[in-house]
């Protein structure tokens, strides 16, 4: 499909990355959900909960470091005491989905939100599970719940996610709306100036589009990314169009030699 003005010949129907899955948030939930406070003597359990702390962590920092079958080990292990925690539940969901065995993680995934329905970072990380599926509308659904909690502390990043999920669903005024939300929340966000960017070339928007793709940069460089990873295609492709329309043909070639296939090094 061609982007719907005649100056630009390619399009923005390449990949895009996965959504945005919330693991500090998970670690600091693991550290604080079992915290209680003791007037001394041994308390059982008290002692049990430090048991889960520490098993959840050591869990989740496996997980971070890929060493999945420790991971699982710890995660079981904190499940033990408390069978429905929903921490736990949740770590289970992310250990099977990289292994995946997409059928055990989504069964994790319910079941930790039966759990904690009103658990926003689960409800994202489920999201991003059915995204990954390319379970669009059920992804969207989920999301939907999740960046109408003002109180959820990864909301930029939900409403960044919800705008990937509205875009793979052909909506672009909800995704415009879900990304302007997010860069509003968290002007550091780099995934929302670039489809900002998209969007508004999109539109015949050149002066605005050039305003969000330095955005972009800048984001990317406070990010420390500018040197460690490559620009995906799509970002080339913006690129590319940007230059092409300002009449920059020495930016233009340079993109478009990166956009061919066996040149690129998407993020």
């Amino acid at each position: 499909m061609q982007v719907p003005y005649s100056n630009v010949s390619t399009n923005y129907f390449l990949k895009r990355g996965a959504l945005r899955v919330s693991l500090a948030a998970l670690l600091l939930t693991l550290v604080v959900s079992c915290v209680t406070t003791t007037t001394g003597g041994f308390d059982p359990a008290s002692s049990e909960e430090q048991a889960v702390i520490d098993y959840s962590r050591l869990a989740l920092a496996f997980f971070e470091a890929r060493e999945l079958v420790s991971a699982r080990l710890n995660a079981n292990n904190a499940l033990a005491p408390d069978d429905g925690a929903a921490a736990s539940l949740e770590v289970l969901a992310l250990i099977s989905q990289r292994e995946q065995d997409y059928g055990l993680a989504e069964e994790y995934f319910r079941l930790a939100l039966r759990k904690a329905p009103q658990a926003s970072r689960i409800r994202n990380n489920f999201a991003a599970f059915l995204f990954e599926q390319a379970r669009y509308s059920e992804a969207h659904v989920e999301l939907q719940s999740v960046v109408a909690d003002t109180g959820y502390a990864g909301r930029a990043e939900a409403d960044e996610n919800f705008g990937l999920t509205s875009l793979e669903l052909k909506n672009t005024a909800d995704a415009g709306e879900a990304f302007l939300r997010a860069t509003y929340l968290e002007p550091s966000l780099v995934q929302s100036s670039l489809e900002l960017c998209i969007l508004s070339i999109e539109r015949g928007e050149w002066p605005e589009a050039r305003a969000w793709f330095e955005r972009y940069l800048n984001a990317r460089s406070d990010a420390g990314r500018a040197e460690t990873i490559a620009h995906s295609d799509r970002t080339l492709q913006a690129g590319y169009d940007l230059a092409s329309e300002a009449g920059d043909d020495d930016a233009a070639a340079t993109c478009s030699v990166y956009l061919i296939p066996e040149m690129r090094h998407a993020i």
